[in-house]
């Protein structure tokens, strides 16, 4: 049975505005399961997290489980990795892009090959975990951008004899 995605999508822009307002440095991520009504919320231990979600959200099935890293830290751990993809290009590993796991138990790494060395070797060297898929940046056409006319046409509401 499909539950009320609204009241759980809700939920979680509730959960993500708490998260803001003092909770950063222990919020890893949330995860939505629309069939069963539940919202999962991964952090690390050891903050009043819990208690402030229990006490502001409702209609929905809350969840709390530990995480390793925070989402903050991740997101650290991935910018590092994105400025250091030249110096692994140069040790034989084409990271082509990474992201934070939204249970908060490592950083994704993509790379053209995906092997599993690759993984050791990152984890090894920022000594936090790193999990590795194979993959390559994807490039998305943009539409056309045409500029707009320049001199005293381009002027809006502005009408030329």
């Amino acid at each position: 049975m499909l539950r009320d995605d609204a009241a759980l999508s809700g939920a979680a822009d509730e959960v993500h505005g708490i998260v803001r307002s003092r909770y950063e440095d222990w919020y890893a991520g949330t995860v939505l399961d629309h069939r069963r009504g539940v919202l999962t919320v991964y952090r690390r231990p050891g903050s009043g997290l819990d208690e402030a979600v229990r006490s502001r959200v409702s209609g929905v099935e809350l969840v709390f489980k530990d995480a390793a890293m925070s989402e903050r830290a991740m997101l650290a751990l991935v910018r590092r990795i994105m400025a250091d993809a030249g110096y692994w290009r140069d040790r034989g590993i084409l990271v082509t892009g990474a992201g934070p796991l939204a249970d908060g138990s490592a950083v994704a790494v993509t790379t053209r090959a995906g092997a599993a060395e690759e993984a050791v070797r990152l984890s090894q060297h920022y000594g936090s975990r790193v999990v590795v898929e194979r993959g390559s940046a994807v490039a998305v056409p943009a539409p056309r951008l045409t500029p707009p006319p320049q001199g005293p046409t381009a002027s809006p509401g502005v009408t030329q004899p």
